[in-house]
């Protein structure tokens, strides 16, 4: 029966591929060939379901059109202020790529009857919408007909919780009939620049009655008579997991002599008020969150804070202080198990052996198991796999049968159990989706559906309904407003830097000529990293000739903890070194000379490309610098006044990332070194930058002008750490395309 099964869903989708093949682009690696399955086209309604449906969903949630014209723009150096000025309909690909998705998430409810779509757009409302499953793939009443709720998130800030903006960061089906909506806010980032932050702020969706209510919020006010502390008033609950169709757990961190202690509780959906009042099942004795002086962290408020076994009760629990991480079994006593997990974070259990993703450097880079009874640590996929992309599971199985990896900077599926119905499946359906990040999940309650999706710069996001009762892989929809022959593909790439160390990348090629080698250099340094994985820019730039190339230099994020440390203190040598010995292949293997390439980038990237044009001026004839630090001895005493020199531990920081040797700062500080560069340079920068404050664009630009060196540059006088909205974008990326291909 189960090869039945499998071979039924081989030959759909090799059905669905076919028919889908006149919407791949040519670059694009076709299914294998087959003497046992037989080709044959759907009919049009089946083939239109794709693109069909997430044009649906857009409309239902379509927002007003921003206004024309742009004033945003100041200090504007060496461009003719009118080029800022975007008219709609003059630049075809710039509109194409900057189209928003239809939807960032689709998920089915346990029974199978219904599936929730995440909207998470700028040109509609943010929210969730449910519709009947078998109705919504009826090609006679599709979306419209099949929509049976709908809800929005006023986008807003909260002035308690300090944050400015309110976004819909994740959703989980609790019920048949309720789904969890956790809020996150925007926050500041030391590394990543603006981030979406865990508040504990949680919302409840009910289908049935269409309520989309407040559900629990982390802080209560403060009493009218007596007297209450903030932390006794502030306790953030953490979701663990659905229960019944009554409840669900979650942890809720309650203070305790100063510290704070993680509560498993049984939280029920009909509660009255937002306090996370419920039954305790059970209260850890070792506080979560330690505090060190003015050092406070929220390690209560992470997801894995108790892990459940296979009976959804309390296996372990975890404890952090100054010199790491511990486990606890959830026993009468809390009993430690004393071995640091710092660098790890634990996500299922079996027996005596607790699942781990290795996470020192930042980012999921493998898979280890820990033995609780030897105590020993054994990594569970081979030596040269890297960044963890997705976990495939069974139902009701935390332990994952197989993990989508890079091994050798390309993407592969390690198994850990092929015998099992679902490794099969999985093993069958991978093959037909070659060099894509791809899924398997949200399995129901029967076990007889389940979510397919398969991602990549080529295709973005696509999302099927994999139903074993009809040996069937369904589309559902695909999220890109962007036809697929209109995306190009970013191909895997290993380089060998002149230190002798491997690094990976990816080069994306225009469909026609290769016009211009661009190096788009990521920001970070630590921690960021490049995927497969779509970006408007640099579909643009293809779009105009341009091969793009992202490097993942040391200092990148999923490669692991040596990886990362590598690029301490090394702003402007090894970090820009491997760039250079990346860029050196490419134009190689391209036949393409520096008269044709341009590096640019923004924050790290930024100050990356105006390093490239002293550093490496014989590689790139032009550099573009956005949102840069280029004084990196105002970055390291903190005298530019960014927004992390108010932190307490700001002089620690700046030790470990930058040193305080002089002379490297001097040399690595693209300000000090204005006299050196010989590439042409663009800069541009947000006024409102707190991350990278203006002043060191002003510095560059005095810098610049002492030294009779060129140079263009403007300043967008409302934004600060980011490329903005559409409007903002439209005003400066073809200022920027225009520059990197000399013809601004």
């Amino acid at each position: 029966i189960m090869k039945k099964i499998i071979l039924l869903i081989v030959v759909n989708l090799m059905m669905y591929v076919n028919a889908q093949s006149s919407d791949i682009p040519q670059s694009d690696p076709g299914p294998a060939e087959s003497s046992t399955v037989i080709y044959s086209k759907p009919d049009n309604n089946t083939t239109n379901t794709l693109s069909n449906n997430g044009k649906k969903i857009k409309k239902l949630y379509q927002a007003q059109s921003q206004g024309s014209g742009y004033g945003w723009v100041e200090d504007i150096v060496g461009i003719d202020e009118e080029v800022f000025n975007y008219v709609e309909g003059s630049d075809e690909d710039l509109e194409l790529y900057l189209k928003s998705s239809f939807f960032s998430d689709v998920a089915l409810s346990p029974d199978g009857k219904h599936l929730a779509f995440q909207s998470k757009s700028d040109e509609f409302t943010e929210g969730l919408l449910v519709a009947r499953t078998d109705d919504f793939l009826d090609p006679k009443k599709g979306l419209e007909k099949a929509t049976v709720a709908k809800a929005a998130l006023e986008k807003s800030g909260d002035d308690v919780l300090r944050v400015k903006e309110l976004f819909l960061c994740r959703f989980n089906w609790v019920s048949n009939s309720m789904i969890l909506v956790e809020i996150c806010g925007k926050n500041f980032d030391r590394l990543r620049g603006e981030v979406f932050t865990a508040l504990g702020v949680f919302k409840l969706f009910n289908i049935e009655t269409k309520e989309f209510k407040n559900f629990l919020y982390p802080l209560e006010p403060a009493p009218k008579k007596g007297s209450m502390t903030f932390a006794d008033r502030y306790r953030p609950a953490t979701f663990i997991s659905k229960y019944d169709d009554k409840s669900l757990l979650m942890s809720v961190a309650e203070n305790k002599r100063g510290f704070r202690y993680a509560h498993l509780r049984r939280v029920f959906f009909d509660k009255r008020g937002v306090k996370p009042n419920g039954t305790d099942l059970y209260v850890s004795k070792q506080p979560c969150q330690f505090k060190v002086g003015y050092k406070v962290n929220s390690f209560c408020n992470i997801p894995y804070i108790y892990i459940l076994d296979k009976d959804k009760k309390p296996a372990l629990t975890f404890s952090s202080d100054l010199d790491g991480v511990y486990a606890h079994y959830a026993d009468d006593k809390t009993t430690k198990i004393d071995i640091d997990l710092e660098d790890y974070t634990p996500f299922a259990i079996k027996d005596d052996l607790l699942w781990m993703y290795g996470v020192s450097g930042i980012g999921a880079h493998n898979v280890s198991v820990l033995n609780l009874k030897t105590k020993k640590i054994q990594k569970a996929v081979p030596s040269d796999c890297h960044s963890v992309i997705s976990a495939m599971n069974s139902l009701n199985e935390e332990i994952p049968y197989a993990v989508d990896m890079e091994c050798d900077g390309m993407k592969e599926i390690i198994y850990f159990n092929q015998e099992k119905r679902d490794a099969q499946i999985l093993s069958q359906l991978a093959p037909s989706f070659p060099d894509k990040n791809i899924s398997l999940g949200n399995w129901t309650d029967k076990n007889d559906k389940a979510i397919f999706s398969v991602s990549d710069s080529s295709v973005v996001s696509e999302f099927f309904m994999l139903d074993l009762t009809k040996g069937s892989l369904i589309p559902i929809g695909r999220t890109s407003n962007v036809p697929k022959d209109r995306l190009h593909k970013m191909v895997s790439k290993k380089f060998k830097t002149r230190d002798g160390e491997t690094i990976y990348g990816f080069l994306t090629l225009p469909k026609g000529e290769v016009k211009r080698l661009i190096v788009y250099i990521h920001g970070g340094p630590y921690g960021i990293r490049d995927y497969d994985q779509y970006d408007f820019s640099e579909q643009y730039l293809a779009s105009k000739g341009a091969a793009v190339l992202k490097v993942n230099y040391r200092g990148s994020g999923g490669y692991g903890k040596n990886f990362m440390e590598d690029a301490y203190k090394e702003w402007g040598g090894t970090l820009l070194n491997d760039i250079a010995d990346a860029t050196i292949a490419v134009q190689n293997e391209l036949g393409i000379g520096r008269s044709k390439t341009c590096a640019f980038g923004a924050s790290y990237g930024g100050y990356a490309a105006l390093g490239m044009a002293y550093k490496h001026s014989d590689l790139y004839e032009c550099v573009a610098g956005g949102m840069g630090v280029y004084d990196m001895k105002i970055l390291r005493d903190g005298s530019d006044e960014s927004i992390y020199t108010y932190q307490d531990d700001y002089e620690e920081t700046a030790e470990k990332f930058w040193g305080d040797d002089q002379a490297q700062l001097v040399d690595f500080s693209p300000v000090f070194n204005a006299d050196k560069m010989n590439s042409r340079i663009l800069m541009w920068h947000g006024l409102q930058d707190q991350i990278s404050p203006i002043v060191h664009l002003d510095l560059m630009k005095e810098a610049l002008d002492e030294n009779n060196v060129p140079y263009q540059a403007f300043t967008m006088s409302k934004l600060g750490h980011t490329f903005g909205e559409k409007d903002d974008i439209k005003a400066h990326l073809p200022v920027l395309k225009d520059f990197l291909f000399d013809e601004l």
